[in-house]
């Protein structure tokens, strides 16, 4: 039997086609589909036997562009990324690395997330001093879905910047309590835009909003996740997935344009 080593596997998916990130029976998700392929590639036998571990659970819609598992193989290391690619749609793995044994890439230093928001007539300063609220340690139980977890908290940096048509309002921290990004930019948006009281904005706000809501996961991203190593991206892997996405980049133009020239069209009746 060949030696069996500890792979860290960094990739990018398009949340938009599954069902969120961990498996589910009957419904496609990311989880599913890397296990699938690392399955049909000979690199593990089950997750269980091969001691998977991962590190962020994104929900339905949320797409990443690094995210990152571990397993036991004895696939060989720069392979790996091009053969489950082969076995794959809509999930791209750019980086493999040998890892120690006791290597979890749940206990990450630090998660990047990004809400992409639609520009509108928000005041850009005053959206920074309402997200300036959530920095630090806080119990955030009136901005996430409960489960069993502690609320508290810690929020790295938010920090809002121009992207195109968008403003980019990028979330560090070493985890987050489910929804709780798109709750954050919900309650930041309502209250930029004048339709919430801003004294009910905040963790630790004077007043509690009449409720929370959640804003769009299709326009979340994972950016980031800093597990203490550094992750090349595999030149092999690279030069296929190139080809595959510059391939789709023109599809979506294509469609952005025809969008655009309807809407221009519809604008003259």
């Amino acid at each position: 039997m060949e030696h069996e080593r500890r792979i860290a596997l960094k990739f990018a998916y398009d949340g938009t086609m599954f069902y969120g990130f961990q498996r589910q029976p009957g419904r496609p998700t990311v989880e599913g589909e890397l296990i699938d392929a690392l399955m049909k590639v000979g690199a593990i036998r089950s997750p269980r036997e091969c001691g998977y571990r991962s590190s962020s659970r994104t929900d339905r819609g949320v797409s990443a562009l690094g995210n990152v598992v571990s397993f036991r193989t004895s696939f060989e290391t720069g392979e790996v990324c091009s053969a489950v690619n082969s076995e794959m749609e809509d999930v791209w793995a750019y980086s493999a690395i040998e890892v120690q044994e006791d290597f979890n890439p749940r206990s990450a230093r630090q998660r990047w997330y990004r809400y992409y928001l639609l520009r509108a007539d928000h005041d850009f300063r005053f959206m920074k001093e309402l997200a300036s609220r959530f920095i630090g340690i806080h119990d955030f139980s009136f901005y996430s879905r409960k489960d069993e977890r502690n609320p508290m908290r810690k929020i790295d940096s938010i920090e809002i910047s121009e992207a195109g048509g968008f403003l980019a309002i990028d979330f560090r921290a070493e985890s987050y309590l489910w929804n709780m990004v798109r709750r954050i930019v919900w309650v930041i948006n309502e209250a930029s835009s004048r339709r919430l009281d801003v004294e009910c904005v905040g963790p630790e706000a004077k007043k509690r909003p009449p409720r929370v809501g959640l804003a769009r996961p299709e326009f979340l991203m994972l950016m980031d996740i800093d597990c203490g190593v550094v992750f090349p991206v595999n030149r092999s892997a690279s030069i296929g997935l190139s080809r595959v996405l510059e391939r789709r980049v023109g599809e979506s133009a294509m469609k952005l344009e025809f969008e655009r020239m309807l809407c221009s069209i519809i604008s003259k009746g």
